[in-house]
């Protein structure tokens, strides 16, 4: 009897897991998005470039996370010889791990001082963020 008792008790008190564990939200979460840029090859958006970086904020401003613009299809068509419209469409895609869940409001800034930052409500920022800039 004392030999089951102290199996039992070593077996639940090595286990990492707390009850219900796997009902919680986690407690990160990675910030998606897309980042349209008109006229992809002009001089004004060298701020919006791949290797860019992204900021996540909350509503204090706190810096949440950090992480860049990746090169998109068009830069990588150009790269190889292709000829890119100047008037064409560049996505490009940004991602942010290990953002924290819990905030009332996330925001997103790209690029230099003078462009904003964009905002959403947490359960939006998880969708993802889809962002233009340009005519």
């Amino acid at each position: 009897m004392i030999a089951a008792v102290a199996v039992t008790l070593v077996l639940a008190t090595s286990s990492n897991k707390q009850p219900g564990a796997d009902d919680k939200e986690p407690a990160t979460f990675t910030l998606k998005g897309t980042l349209y840029v008109a006229q992809c090859t002009s001089s004004g958006y060298g701020d919006l470039l791949p290797g860019a970086q992204v900021e996540v904020k909350d509503q204090s401003g706190e810096v949440l996370g950090v992480g860049t613009v990746q090169i998109s299809d068009a830069v990588a068509n150009r790269r190889s010889g292709e000829v890119l419209d100047p008037n064409a469409v560049c996505t490009r895609m940004f991602s942010v791990a290990n953002v924290p869940t819990g905030r009332k409001m996330y925001g997103v800034h790209i690029g230099n001082n003078n462009r904003g930052v964009i905002w959403k409500p947490e359960a939006e920022a998880k969708q993802g963020f889809e962002l233009s800039i340009g005519s």
